[in-house]
């Protein structure tokens, strides 16, 4: 009896809380026996996010994401999340030794790697784009002097973007296990710090970079690249396209730097910003 009740169950996932340091989840296990604020922890340097439950008419939950739970000591009020996964969106059908990660079945978007190669797929009326935000990293700030908030001067991601701070009112700081621990009263979910406490963890950044000039992106519309400089080039690695953000001028045949170049000349007249390499 002490290993079935305290051993783990199997549970159904009706809620992710992702907006704690660590994830948390609601559950159900046995039946007429649900928990809220259970902890999940994510593995380091991944996360993700179930979705809700599908839920019928009368409420009633119909299909779901689904976990294992764990009690710690064989403790039943310590249940700590296992693994997610989810028979409504899972990726399957995979060969051996791929890896993938996706989103919701309905949204069509994949990072697929396979023995032909990696993929990011998605459908036309999403958008694919690498790019990088108007900011440098922590190690760069960090060799210039700047000091940080957290523990003996380090950086913390909300350092360097300190336009993602948010306050919720009320907030109190608690003690306990050596932890720094935040707990609001009467408002706010305890997720962020007040009074120059560290903030821990980091949030998604991608809206800041869809203003960006430094990019590659793929939509149904047109495929973009953009930067201060950028470059065309063949096997022989040398540059046969050059746009310099400096001048304002494309540059064809080479690299705008490295050979002479005059102004194209069409049957209207020469052009303004195209050049072409000459000998």
């Amino acid at each position: 009896m002490r290993a079935y009740v305290g051993g783990g169950a199997r549970s159904t996932v009706p809620e992710v809380d992702d907006q704690k340091y660590m994830q948390e989840s609601k559950g159900n296990f046995m039946a007429n026996e649900k928990r809220k604020e259970i902890e999940a922890p994510q593995n380091y340097g991944f996360t993700s996010v179930a979705g809700d439950a599908d839920k019928g008419k009368d409420g009633k939950m119909q299909d779901s994401a689904e976990t294992f739970i764990q009690f710690m000591g064989g403790n039943r009020s310590f249940p700590v999340m296992q693994n997610m996964d989810d028979r409504r969106h899972r990726l399957w059908g995979l060969e051996k030794g791929d890896s993938a990660s996706f989103r919701q079945a309905t949204d069509m978007l994949q990072s697929h790697m396979n023995k032909d190669g990696m993929f990011h797929t998605g459908p036309r009326d999403k958008t694919v784009r690498m790019q990088l935000v108007d900011q440098d990293s922590g190690d760069q700030q960090k060799q210039q002097g700047q000091q940080g908030s957290g523990p003996n001067g380090q950086l913390t991601f909300f350092d360097l973007m300190p336009e993602e701070r948010s306050f919720p009112p009320n907030m109190e700081v608690m003690e306990g296990n050596g932890i720094a621990l935040l707990e609001a009263s009467g408002g706010g979910d305890g997720s962020q710090s007040q009074g120059g406490q560290q903030e821990k963890g980091q949030k998604s950044i991608y809206k800041k970079g869809q203003d960006s000039f430094r990019f590659c992106e793929v939509t149904k519309d047109k495929s973009r690249m953009g930067g201060d400089n950028v470059h065309l080039s063949l096997n022989d690695k040398e540059t046969y396209v050059h746009c310099r953000s400096s001048d304002k001028h494309v540059y064809l045949g080479a690299e705008a730097e490295k050979k002479k170049f005059a102004l194209v000349v069409t049957t209207a007249g020469p052009c303004k910003n195209v050049k072409g390499r000459i000998s």
